[in-house]
């Protein structure tokens, strides 16, 4: 269970678009539930300690499907506040496909488990 909690927040490797779709969304209504459900619990003050997790959860996942674009961290840099960077930034995480193949941050998820050229032989034991 530890092991799949921290994939969560890996800083290396490659997130295909689906996954950082999906796990985005999880994640977000996840934080509004808890959110509503502290607030209206214990007060507006207790929902500050959903947002540190929820960033670095997110940094981590955007830097993640940065690097499936094989780009840098630093592009995340971009969105330092509203604009046409944080606009653009957007349009690359949730729109654009990544690179075909290996890049310098990892193999390519889409393929990850299959491989076409390995032969299934069954020897009677």
């Amino acid at each position: 269970m530890t092991r799949y909690l921290l994939a969560w927040t890996r800083w290396n490797g490659r997130l295909r678009r689906r996954g950082f779709l999906w796990m985005a969304l999880a994640a977000t209504v996840a934080f509004v539930v808890l959110f509503v459900f502290l607030r209206s619990a214990f007060g507006e003050a207790s929902t500050l300690l959903l947002y540190p997790p929820y960033f670095a959860v997110m940094l981590s996942w955007c830097v993640r499907r940065l690097h499936d674009q094989a780009r840098g961290a630093g592009w995340r840099g971009a969105a330092r506040g509203p604009g046409p960077w944080s606009v653009l930034l957007a349009f690359l995480l949730a729109c654009r496909r990544g690179t075909e193949g290996e890049n310098q941050f990892g193999d390519d998820p889409r393929t990850r488990g299959r491989d076409y050229l390995r032969v299934a032989i069954h020897e009677p034991a």
